[in-house]
């Protein structure tokens, strides 16, 4: 539970008190509204954090390009994951023109036109001035948003990501989906969601809440999976008959035409069984299979690939 509110009124002043109806029949939803303070501190470490949001011409990081930015700083208590003070006067959102046509499909979701963007640019220092006291920067979607924002502002570079989207698992905790806005609906609220600063608040009222099935923290269950070291497991030349078995194994195929790409991946904090399983299932022998070490300063960007 938060000190404070994200809605501005209460069940009971809704429903009638003396109602019959048994409450596993219906769910109220109100409107999210993000307080100024989630939760007073209680005397322990506090560190702050950004987290961000982008808006693009489509959703392939290789062809489009960034519409819109916006960044919400918050502080946290580090022991706990409460979330503590939202820095609402020094959030961010603007509009940039890119380099490339806004999709219908984009225009559709974010009601973002080429018209609106035409002549717009997002000041550099003031992305950096933004984010440089975040000691950690989140995304819904973290290996979407870094790409598409490393390629404009590099201050992102070497901050520590973490995701809200891939560091928990949904399913596990009783939700079908990790979409931002049906989680959103399964914690009591809705909102304007698809421009890039009510997504910021969404995804920061996401990180107040505690999970249902094993009760920690949003914000605490991100930041230990961002604390973690995973490796980049490739199974390079890899038969082509063994695909399916891989894909099984949860591995993915990246694409020739990129960089390192024409093999099959996966990420593990646990490479030496990974590679037992591939040199016992995958090629039948003791082939060298790259492991490389990921930390938060690199995870979700293609700078995974460039050094290998």
């Amino acid at each position: 539970m938060n000190q404070y509110s994200h809605f501005t009124f209460q069940g009971s002043d809704i429903i009638r008190p003396q109602t019959t109806v048994d409450p596993v029949e219906w769910r109220l939803l109100g409107s999210l509204h993000l307080p100024d303070r989630f939760n007073d501190p209680q005397g322990g470490a506090v560190r702050r954090a950004v987290v961000v949001d982008v808006e693009t011409t489509g959703l392939s990081t290789d062809n489009d390009d960034v519409i819109q930015l916006a960044m919400l700083p918050f502080d946290y208590e580090v022991e706990s994951g409460r979330i503590l003070t939202v820095h609402k006067a020094h959030a961010f959102e603007g509009l940039r023109q890119p380099y490339v046509p806004i999709t219908e499909e984009a225009g559709l979701i974010t009601g973002i036109t080429d018209d609106m963007v035409a002549g717009q640019s997002i000041d550099g220092d003031i992305v950096a001035a933004t984010i440089a006291d975040a000691g950690l920067v989140i995304a819904h979607n973290a290996a979407f948003d870094r790409v598409m924002v490393e390629k404009h502002w590099p201050c992102f570079v070497d901050k520590p990501w973490a995701c809200t989207l891939d560091s928990i698992n949904w399913l596990r905790e009783g939700f079908s989906a990790g979409k931002l806005d049906y989680l959103g609906m399964q914690f009591g609220w809705f909102y304007g969601g698809h421009r890039a600063l009510a997504d910021c608040e969404a995804c920061l009222a996401l990180l107040a809440q505690s999970l249902p099935k094993s009760g920690q923290r949003v914000m605490a269950a991100v930041r230990e999976a961002a604390r973690k070291t995973d490796y980049l497991v490739r199974a390079v030349d890899a038969p082509y008959d063994m695909k399916d078995k891989l894909k099984q194994r949860g591995y993915r195929w990246r694409p020739a035409e990129l960089q390192n790409g024409r093999v099959w991946w996966s990420t593990t904090d646990d490479p030496e069984s990974e590679i037992a399983w591939l040199r016992a299932k995958v090629y039948g022998q003791d082939a060298t299979i790259p492991a490389d070490r990921i930390t938060a300063r690199e995870r979700y960007s293609d700078r995974i690939w460039s050094a290998n």
